[in-house]
C-alpha cells in the first residue's frame, strides 16, 4: 500500500524546516560565544561558522550579513531576557511580589549569561547602534503594561505617586548590570568570590532594598 503523497511531502517539508531552524540556532549560539568575544567589528564570519559547525554560506543565505546577523543575535539575546520578564509581570501576584521577583529574575539571567553582559558593553560602544534596532521593538509594548502596573501599585497605596517608572528600570538596570559588567575591576578590592551562590543573593537583597526603600510609600506619607 503506498503512502499518502501530500502526507509525504508535507512531512519532507517539516523535516526541512526543523532542519532550518537547528542550522540558524546553532548559527545564533556561535554567533553570541564569537560577538561578546571580539565584538561586530573583531569577529569573522569564517570564525561563527566553525563554531557552529556549519558552512559559511548558510550564514549569509539566513541572515545576509555580518552586521545583520549580530542585530539578530541581539534579539535572540534580549527576547530571551524579556520572554522572562514578561511571565513575571503576567503572573497576578501582588505589585511587591512581582517587582521582587522580576529584580530577581533580571539579576541571575546576568549571573547566567557572561555573554549577554559582554555584549551589551560592546554595544555601549557602540552608542547602542544595533541595539536601537531590536530594543523598541520589544519596550514599546511593554511599556503600557509596565506603567499600568505601575498605576495599580500606585492606587493599591503601595507605591509612591510621584515614581517614574523610566527611572524606575534605569535604576534597577544600573544596580543589577555593573555587578557583573565591571566585575574584573570590582573584584580587586571586594574580598569574596562575587560570583559565589551566596554573594549573588546577598547583591540581590542589597538591590531589592534599595529599591524598596525607595518606590514603596512609607505610612502616610503623600508622594
Amino acid at each position: 500500500m503506498k503512502g499518502n503523497p501530500t502526507h509525504q511531502l508535507n512531512t519532507e517539508k517539516s523535516g526541512d524546516l526543523t532542519r532550518s531552524e537547528e542550522s540558524k540556532q546553532r548559527i545564533l549560539l556561535a554567533g553570541t560565544a564569537i560577538f561578546a568575544q571580539k565584538g561586530l567589528e573583531g569577529s569573522r564570519v569564517d570564525e561563527i561558522a566553525d563554531e557552529a559547525k556549519i558552512n559559511k554560506r548558510m550564514i549569509y543565505h539566513y541572515f545576509g550579513s555580518k552586521e545583520n546577523l549580530y542585530v539578530e543575535v541581539l534579539r535572540y539575546n534580549y527576547t530571551k531576557l524579556y520572554a522572562r520578564g514578561s511571565s513575571v509581570i503576567q503572573s497576578g501576584a501582588d505589585p511587591e511580589t512581582v517587582i521582587k521577583q522580576a529584580i530577581r529574575e533580571y539579576f541571575y539571567y546576568l549571573a547566567a549569561h557572561d555573554e549577554f553582559v559582554r555584549l551589551m558593553s560592546w554595544e555601549a560602544l557602540n552608542q547602542e547602534k544595533y541595539a536601537n534596532r531590536v530594543l523598541p521593538q520589544l519596550i514599546d509594548p511593554a511599556e503600557p503594561v509596565l506603567r499600568q502596573f505601575l498605576q495599580e501599585g500606585q492606587l493599591a497605596g503601595l507605591i509612591r505617586k510621584n515614581i517614574d517608572i523610566r527611572h524606575l528600570l534605569v535604576s534597577v538596570n544600573a544596580l543589577c548590570l555593573v555587578y557583573f559588567s565591571r566585575r574584573e575591576m570590582l573584584q580587586t578590592f571586594w574580598k569574596e568570590d562575587m560570583m559565589a551562590p551566596s554573594m549573588l543573593e546577598e547583591r540581590l537583597i542589597h538591590i531589592q532594598d534599595i529599591i524598596f526603600n525607595g518606590i514603596l510609600k512609607h505610612g502616610e506619607e503623600e508622594m
